[in-house]
């Protein structure tokens, strides 16, 4: 008589493989979170400044209510198991993400809505060529996404409070907050695969994670000393650059997913209020 090792199930017992199944936002959670706040930064910015656009307000949530979706489908789209679907919600996401810019465009500023329209256009070109050549977990890839998320800013303060002094700094500055998650996480990655590591190493491995902190943190200072945008500014990307500081600073542990998650929202969601008042009021 056969046997068969001891907790093996036979071909037939086997459950059926799961269908995949096309989610309502990204897999990568970072990219949800990035562009609510992103989109949180602008709002509250936009209201900083004096606006009281209420029709703004509700097209600038509605293309936030678009834009997870619309990038679920995009990120899988290659996918042969999820091609199909995500090819027709991209085509039907398009085009009311299309009908919301038209409507936007008529409610205006036309001017500088368009001019953002053509530097996001731009930035999809690029992460479509840096995906297709290095794939969408390169460090290009990556950032070009971020940059595109970074938009929202800009276009919710837009429909909020119109061209107001300021608002081109709104993208820049979602920029440097979330495109730093780049190099923090890459490293904290990285780091689990050694068993332990002198400070000395975590600070050498971290360097790329610190520098960017240091050149976001030291430009929003130049920015406030010069009075150009108020002390919030700065205040507010104290707070990543000091989690950033910590986490590489010290050993690297393994915390509950779900701790980590609170903690990043927490801060994420502080400094998109505490940059978008910096920016909108007057220094």
């Amino acid at each position: 008589m056969g046997s068969r090792p001891e907790g093996s199930v036979p071909a037939r017992e086997r459950p059926p493989a799961s269908t995949p199944e096309l989610k309502l936002v990204p897999k990568e959670h970072g990219a949800s979170f990035m562009s609510v706040h992103s989109l949180l930064l602008g709002i509250v910015a936009g209201f900083a400044a004096g606006g009281d656009d209420w029709a703004g307000l509700a097209l600038a949530l509605t293309f936030g209510g678009l834009f997870l979706p619309l990038t679920a489908a995009v990120s899988v789209i290659t996918q042969p198991r999820l091609a199909h679907a995500a090819r027709r919600r991209a085509a039907i996401l398009g085009a009311l993400f299309a009908a919301v810019g038209a409507l936007s465009l008529v409610h205006g500023p036309a001017p500088e809505l368009l001019a953002l329209g053509g530097i996001g256009i731009a930035l999809g070109g690029l992460y479509a060529v840096s995906r297709s050549r290095t794939g969408g977990r390169s460090v290009p890839s990556q950032l070009a996404a971020i940059a595109s998320i970074a938009l929202l800013a800009p276009l919710a303060w837009l429909l909020v409070a119109g061209p107001t002094d300021r608002w081109p700094l709104s993208a820049p500055t979602a920029f440097l907050a979330f495109g730093g998650t780049v190099p923090y996480v890459r490293e904290r990655v990285r780091r689990r695969r050694f068993a332990t590591m002198t400070a000395a190493e975590r600070l050498r491995g971290g360097a790329a994670a610190i520098a960017w902190q240091a050149v976001a943190l030291g430009g929003a200072a130049a920015l406030a000393l010069a009075g150009v945008v108020h002390a919030l500014v700065p205040l507010a990307f104290l707070l990543g650059a000091a989690k950033v500081a910590v986490a590489i600073a010290r050993p690297e542990t393994k915390p509950p997913i779900k701790r980590i998650g609170y903690l990043e929202t927490a801060i994420s969601t502080a400094f998109a209020v505490l940059a978008g008042i910096g920016l909108g009021i007057a220094p």
